[in-house]
């Protein structure tokens, strides 16, 4: 009840900006029986930005807007700042850049059209011009011949396996395709990391969410594709996204020889 009350509370300040409309109650309902509050409300904040919810994309996590705001202080520091939001749902990980960063472009890849248009929406409610995003219709890199700084990267990442254990009213409200990675939840995971060496300009990175339990999986395929990972944890403790990066070129056969040289 407590729950309710605070959800209602918030509905009635953020949608109704705290003045009666009938139109309210018709919202509580919807709350009461589960709808998630963000889809009554109709939109979110993600990090200085408005997320529009209209074509019901996967709700953004506060655990996304955790490493995503990490990710924006390294992109900061960077001169050169070419990113993609890959698996881009409603957008907001790349329009959180664009809104927090001056002077960098954003590419986006979703395969969904609904999704697509979304990701537009909220390119047009957030003042982004025209020349500064593109967003491709994209299944993973297919239709993205590309090379960027940064990837930035949230795929569906959650096996069927665990179906059982995710709440209700996200298979219930919540797009699907955005939350299921397969027998084992690497079915997304495995495509984006065999083609980010051919997508990364030199000095590259990838940031990318994915589900704890998989965390040794992951670290196992990263080094299967010559890449190297560097794991964090989120605000609640929990493994929660991987920093990728090229392997450094070492001429190994030279080792041998640089030992010697350096015991003489």
């Amino acid at each position: 009840m407590a729950n309710l009350e605070r959800d209602l509370t918030q509905l009635f300040k953020d949608k109704y900006g705290n003045h009666w409309q009938k139109e309210f109650l018709k919202d509580a309902e919807r709350v009461r029986r589960g709808e998630p509050l963000d889809f009554v409300i109709g939109w979110m904040p993600f990090l200085n930005t408005r997320i529009d919810l209209s074509y019901r994309p996967l709700i953004p996590r506060p655990e996304t807007e955790y490493w995503t705001e990490k990710a924006i202080k390294e992109i900061k520091k960077r001169k050169k700042r070419k990113v993609l939001d890959i698996f881009s749902g409603s957008g907001a990980i790349g329009i959180a850049v664009l809104k927090n960063i001056k002077n960098v472009k954003v590419d986006f890849g979703e395969l969904e059209p609904a999704l697509v248009r979304q990701i537009k929406k909220n390119l047009k409610i957030n003042g982004i011009s025209a020349g500064r995003a593109k967003v491709f219709r994209s299944d993973v890199f297919k239709n993205i011949g590309g090379k960027y700084d940064f990837i930035l990267a949230n795929p569906p990442y959650i096996p069927l396996a665990r179906k059982g254990k995710v709440h209700a009213s996200v298979l219930k409200y919540e797009k699907n395709s955005s939350l299921w990675g397969g027998k084992d939840g690497l079915f997304f995971i495995k495509k984006l990391l065999a083609g980010l060496n051919s997508h990364f300009l030199s000095g590259g990175e990838a940031w990318m969410e994915f589900d704890a339990p998989e965390k040794q999986k992951i670290e196992n395929l990263i080094r299967k594709n010559g890449l190297r990972g560097e794991f964090l944890k989120d605000q609640y403790g929990k493994w929660r996204c991987v920093i990728i990066r090229s392997k450094p070129l070492h001429l190994t056969k030279n080792l041998p020889t640089q030992k010697k040289l350096v015991s003489q």
